[in-house]
């Protein structure tokens, strides 16, 4: 028992005195960010040193040397790196700020200012001085957030030096006497293609702020008012082959504001969103809407703790929230489909108290959108409201809890002016982990409320996950529940509701495989079972299998074999809830991808799906070559295209066909060819400033060979006298869709938080019955309908309190 005893506090020390520890000194000296490190405070700072791989070979010692060393004064942190390398190996490729890539030498900071393990900053530097940063959210990396911090990189003879100072004002930290903070430093040496941190970090979750040391010294600090103004003026020039040319001014304000040491307010005053990238646009001829990714700034920087209960998609705060119904009378129709509504004000609140909990307030006002109806009868036009005044606003509360564990509170609530519906969406989710992390219970539950004049409509999710998550073998269970009538998407996204799944999932990972080839093994497999909520009835089983190869050389290949055991009982392709039989399928696919490390790197893949019905088949595949032409200039073309061959699914006219007499729904058996090509482009001048050049065209042809009518057994029946023709004689369900977009963005960060950009946009959308033109002929044909083109300058200035304090301290001395 004695033996027993002395073991386990054996361990138990020595897995205490095991943690490392960074000795932070303070100082008073003035420090000038120059990569020299030639003050005093440098040479009698502590530097540690002592990197451990995560990759190629996890565990081993790193073979350069990286030495780090920390600094505080009343006003920041100081961090220096030492990166023992030779010149003439060191990565000299520039990069965009933000961009994590394999050619890239990086020294990078973890740093857990609440020590919870869960939310936390990263700040890194590249050997070309381009900077990096994030806010982390347990595994989860938000790049879109850009902190005002300086730095500045030195090449030696025999390293190359990292210089970092991180004011107060761009982190948030408890108010409390001696700091204790997490953190880790990182290097990614790119010839190598190796990752190495201080505290040894595992791959099989690789989280950083969970697996961290600590800051020793750091006291007697103060949390800076944190007060920043951005104000911006922006110029347009617009020209439209209708509606020639046009010209705009604008200017607004964005303000940051630390209301204390935790909580932060971000309000956009009269926000300017002209100068984001295009959606990439694809025809939907599918009962569901399609997801865009989010590209304004003031909706990407800041939102994690919005997202974390997934019931928040920014874009419906005027961008993609759709209308309420119109009411056409005879004779009527729309003159165009109303654009977005304009953005008034947004704000945002988050932070988190030094007990863990965070908070997290958002509210926007988007106007009211008019519907133009024009009566073609008697010509007149009138307005009708499409979307009323609208204000969006949801509320968090995140409660970390130890072993990396949280609960969370989230509400989105959505109210209209005049007699438009409201809506209401309440949702409660935990996330418990095991002391080692090494087992996950998760899930949650929501309740969705849309509320009219006339009547309540509620609905509920319920998710739950068990599983083990780390190690080399994982595996787990979840079960998903929503019913019928819960409906999130006023201020949220959920591409279907009405479903019961049980899923069921399993993984091997092999970080060290015996093979000398290999680098890493992955293989993964599950099956889902699945039925509708309401009515309680079976809809399919799908099985999931991938292998996951890494090489040496750090080339990766996989292959996939997924598809469905039986018949798959579709209740939403007809649009009116009545069953769809769809066939079995399996589909086949491999792809790879080669070093990117690499001046010319390649991209690849390929699938196939065999089908248990006539002669239907679907085959996609894509190629994407990576070219480094210069340590300055990237290029990625890519070329994709997939085909689904005598499919069959429900007919959605793009024009007004000869009405049919069966009152019954129309499918159809067609063909879809989809093909996309694009261009990336990036030069980077220097490391604040550089051009980005975006290129794509999308097309979508649709053909109908002929028609059917669905039945009540959920079967087809053939519909031959139905010819799906318009009054005109031409098809009214062909179409040959095109969208035609080009980015070019010149981005020059004159001073931290001070930008000015210059963007070019260019964009053609058409739509015409032009199925048989090929490539070259449809591309001129689509070029000729005449761009939409727009010039634009905006220029922002960050004007920050603790920089005028600073001045106006100078100027007393």
């Amino acid at each position: 028992m004695k033996l027993l005893i002395f073991i386990i506090l054996f361990f138990s020390s020595f897995s205490f005195f095991a943690q490392k520890v960074i000795n932070a000194l303070s100082i008073n000296e003035k420090i000038t960010i120059d990569g020299n490190l030639n003050e005093e405070a440098w040479k009698n700072a502590k530097f540690t040193s002592d990197f451990t791989q995560i990759r190629p070979i996890p565990g081993k010692a790193s073979p350069k040397e990286t030495k780090v060393a920390l600094l505080y004064s009343a006003d920041a942190i100081y961090i220096s790196a030492i990166c023992y390398d030779h010149p003439d190996s060191i990565s000299q490729v520039l990069s965009l700020r933000d961009d994590y890539n394999a050619n890239l030498d990086v020294f990078g900071i973890f740093l857990d200012t609440y020590n919870d393990n869960q939310n936390g900053f990263y700040f890194g530097i590249t050997s070309k001085g381009v900077q990096l940063d994030a806010k982390i959210i347990s595994l989860d990396f938000n790049y879109q957030l850009n902190l005002v911090w300086n730095s500045a990189v030195r090449i030696t003879e025999d390293a190359w030096i990292a210089e970092l100072v991180i004011p107060y004002s761009a982190i948030r930290f408890p108010k409390k006497d001696v700091q204790e903070w997490g953190i880790n430093f990182s290097r990614q040496i790119s010839r190598f293609r190796e990752e190495s941190t201080w505290v040894s970090v595992n791959p099989d979750i690789e989280n950083y702020l969970l697996e961290s040391g600590e800051v020793v010294g750091i006291k007697n600090i103060e949390p800076p008012l944190r007060l920043a103004l951005m104000p911006y003026v922006s110029a347009y020039v617009n020209h439209s082959k209708v509606g020639g040319f046009s010209r705009s001014i604008n200017g607004g304000m964005d303000i940051k504001y630390g209301i204390n040491e935790a909580l932060t307010l971000d309000v956009t005053l009269i926000p300017d969103f002209g100068q984001v990238v295009f959606d990439q646009q694809v025809l939907n001829i599918s009962p569901f809407e399609i997801q865009f990714n989010e590209n304004r700034q003031f909706f990407t920087e800041g939102t994690e703790l919005f997202n974390k209960a997934g019931l928040f998609y920014s874009r419906r705060v005027g961008v993609q929230n759709s209308g309420q119904g119109i009411s056409l009378e005879t004779n009527e129709r729309l003159v165009e489909q109303p654009g977005p509504a304009q953005l008034y004000n947004a704000s945002k609140l988050s932070g988190r108290f030094k007990n863990g909990l965070g908070i997290g307030v958002f509210n926007g006002i988007s106007a009211a959108r008019m519907a133009r109806i024009i009566n073609d009868s008697t010509n007149q036009e009138r307005e009708e409201i499409f979307t009323p005044l609208t204000n969006y606003n949801v509320f968090v509360l995140d409660q970390n809890l130890k072993n990396n564990s949280s609960v969370t509170f989230t509400n989105t609530n959505v109210w209209r002016a005049g007699a438009f519906e409201d809506a209401n969406v309440s949702g409660l989710n935990f996330n418990f982990n095991t002391k080692d992390n090494t087992y996950n219970f998760s899930g949650g539950s929501a309740l969705s409320a849309i509320k009219s004049i006339y009547q309540t409509k509620l609905g509920h999710n319920l998710n739950v996950f068990a599983g083990k998550v780390r190690g080399n073998f994982i595996f787990g269970t979840t079960y998903l529940e929503e019913s019928n009538t819960y409906n999130p998407n006023d201020l949220g996204f959920n591409t279907v509701n009405n479903r019961r799944i049980l899923d069921i999932s399993g993984g091997y990972r092999n970080f060290k495989p015996k093979w000398q080839k290999l680098n890493k093994i992955v293989v993964n497999a599950s099956v889902s079972y699945n039925r509708l909520y309401n009515p309680n009835v079976y809809t399919a089983t799908y099985f999931n299998s991938g292998l996951t190869l890494i090489s040496k050389t750090f080339d990766a290949a996989g292959v996939q074999f997924n598809g469905s055991f039986t018949e798959f009982n579709d209740y939403f392709e007809s649009r009116n809830g009545q069953l769809f039989i769809s066939p079995r399928w399996r589909t086949v696919g491999g792809w790879i991808s080669s070093n990117y490390q690499k001046r010319i790197a390649l991209d690849a893949g390929l699938n196939y799906a065999f089908l248990d019905r006539d002669d239907w088949s679907e085959y996609d595949y894509y190629l994407t070559p990576r070219f480094r032409l210069s340590d300055r200039i990237f290029l990625i073309p890519s070329w994709s295209q997939s085909f689904q061959l005598n499919s069959q699914g429900f007919a959605f006219p793009f024009g007004t066909p000869i009405a049919d007499t069966t009152n019954k729904a129309i499918f159809g058996k067609r063909d879809r060819i989809n093909s996309i090509s694009s261009i990336s482009l990036d030069y980077n001048m220097t490391n604040r400033m550089g051009l980005t050049f975006r290129l794509r065209h999308y097309r979508s042809i649709l053909v109908y060979e002929s028609f059917y009518t669905l039945e009540e057994d959920g079967r087809l029946a053939a519909h031959p006298t139905y010819s799906g023709l318009d009054a005109s004689g031409k098809s009214a369900y062909n179409v040959n869709y095109n969208a035609f977009t080009i980015d070019l963005q010149y981005r020059w960060v004159f001073l931290p938080g001070s930008e000015i950009n210059v963007v070019w946009k260019n964009s053609i959308f058409t739509q015409d019955k032009r199925v048989d033109d090929l490539f070259w002929q449809n591309f001129t044909s689509t070029l000729n309908n005449g761009p939409t083109n727009s010039f634009s300058m905006k220029v922002i200035y960050w004007l920050d309190t603790q920089e005028f304090k600073k001045l106006r301290a100078k100027d007393k001395v």
